[in-house]
């Protein structure tokens, strides 16, 4: 590791210590005295904690099987008795944790071929720049309100064309 200060050291001062409080120690490699990795992998538990959160739902959907015991309460369609955007994303993640794409889009098209492919990279993106030590990344107000956009074209679609509904037993 190499350190050195701002002001030029003495031969009397030891390399690891300030000759002078008001004298700022620098180390190549390094964030307030730690090792590049470690900050590194400090900087990653939140995108680890994550992936974690979102391997244990998956494992846990995948064994309990939602569709078995019938359609999950969505309190939209409890009320109006019609899909919410999102009905049939529960039973479309078993699907796919099972192998099963065809029975996974039958259940929810937009979960699979939008929300699943665009919290990955987002969730890729976010690992880079910790990474690399970067700032947060902000998100244009135009890409959220896209997805916003999307969203709502596809409840309507959905709505509309009977056979896109998330094929729950009612």
């Amino acid at each position: 590791m190499q350190c050195w200060h701002e002001s030029t050291q003495s031969a009397a001062v030891p390399p690891n210590r300030p000759s002078h409080p008001s004298r700022t120690r620098r180390c190549r490699g390094t964030l307030l005295g730690m090792s590049t990795a470690r900050t590194r992998l400090q900087r990653l538990t939140g995108p680890a904690a994550a992936l974690g959160v979102v391997g244990v739902s998956w494992a846990a959907v995948a064994v309990l099987r939602p569709s078995d015991a019938g359609p999950t309460p969505c309190p939209w369609r409890s009320i109006t008795g019609l899909d919410c955007p999102f009905c049939g994303s529960t039973r479309s993640a078993a699907a796919l944790a099972h192998g099963d794409l065809l029975t996974a889009l039958d259940h929810n098209a937009l979960f699979v071929l939008a929300i699943l492919p665009l919290s990955a990279l987002a969730w890729l993106l976010w690992t880079r720049r910790l990474w690399r030590g970067e700032p947060p990344l902000d998100v244009p107000a135009r890409v959220v309100l896209a997805l916003v956009g999307l969203t709502a074209v596809w409840w309507v679609v959905r709505l509309a064309v009977p056979w896109l509904g998330s094929a729950a037993a009612t």
